[in-house]
């Protein structure tokens, strides 16, 4: 029961997925992002150069707002723009089928690496392990399934992940490949660690030092793997990773409406109260032990390295 990206019909359709949190990942946002650019070049009748540019502005904008924690939208935004200004003298149907070519390799690159990480992270799984995870990921969805595949029998203990609990999903999908797993609340994370064999996590972001941007949570369990003296591994596809970092960005964490935290019945009032549901965090790189990716298991100080590759493979 592998969760399948959404058949998005336009780019409007995009924009609205993307708002009712139906993509789940960072990986699924990057190929929804190359999917709106896409279906705009194939659908929709823009004959200028400026006609385009305006449109993708538009989207890109839209897309960024909804979603500034993820790398891969915007990296998704920056190929296409390359292309953009590097056939701009172009005719605009020929601009627009190098740039819906262009997405098409962004997406079957992503799909690829996905399955790639999932057969080098399996690896790392032995007969009998605990693995503990957090939050829903699609790459962590490929490694589990790969070593179940492969017959090994483990069992992964899942974190609620709250306020959207989103590891309800990975749990069922562990369950439908007779997974064992055991789901508990965050708080009681630091009760089930010492029995956990190591720690695999998924990625939002990654900056060029190696830190990782994610869900809520995703810090508090690497910093108490510490204590455990547990391994901590984040499953990600290089795409993943921001640029703009090497320059100084600082990636954005998302926060998100209280009425995810609250119900209207929860306080006769708020005065003096302030909500924050803050979505993502940062895990700093000396705390992650390797990066699980299609390039195989490497380093923290590999990643940007390794992101150079990707980028000239698609362009």
């Amino acid at each position: 029961m592998l969760v399948k990206d959404i058949e998005f019909q336009s780019a409007q359709h995009v924009i609205d997925e993307i708002r009712n949190m139906n993509v789940k990942g960072g990986s699924p946002f990057g190929r929804a992002a190359a999917w709106a650019y896409k279906l705009i070049c194939e659908q929709e009748d823009l004959n200028t150069f400026e006609k385009l540019k305006e449109r993708f502005d538009g989207v890109s904008d839209e897309m960024i707002a909804l979603k500034p924690t993820m790398a891969t939208i915007f990296n998704t935004k920056d190929l296409v723009y390359t292309y953009l200004d590097r056939y701009s003298r172009e005719p605009a149907e020929e601009l627009k089928k190098k740039i819906s070519g262009l997405c098409g390799r962004i997406i079957a690159h992503s799909e690829q690496s996905v399955e790639k990480l999932g057969v080098y992270g399996c690896n790392l799984i032995q007969d009998q392990d605990t693995v503990m995870m957090h939050s829903y990921s699609s790459t962590l969805m490929s490694i589990f399934t790969h070593a179940a595949e492969q017959g090994k029998k483990f069992r992964v203990i899942c974190t609620e992940s709250r306020p959207l609990r989103e590891s309800r999903l990975a749990a069922k999908v562990l369950q439908s490949y007779d997974i064992a797993v055991t789901y508990i609340t965050d708080a009681s994370i630091w009760e089930f660690m010492p029995s956990a064999d190591l720690i695999i996590m998924g990625a939002d972001s990654i900056a060029c030092d190696g830190s990782v941007a994610n869900k809520m949570g995703t810090a508090m369990v690497s910093q108490l793997a510490q204590s455990c003296k547990c391994p901590v591994y984040i499953a990600s596809e290089l795409y993943k990773l921001d640029g703009r970092t090497r320059y100084g960005y600082k990636i954005q964490l998302e926060r998100r409406t209280e009425k995810e935290i609250i119900s209207k019945d929860d306080f006769e009032s708020l005065n003096g109260i302030e909500i924050i549901n803050q979505f993502f965090d940062i895990t700093p790189a000396n705390q992650i032990t390797g990066f699980i990716t299609e390039e195989g298991v490497i380093s923290p100080q590999m990643v940007d390295i390794c992101w150079t590759k990707v980028q000239e493979k698609l362009l």
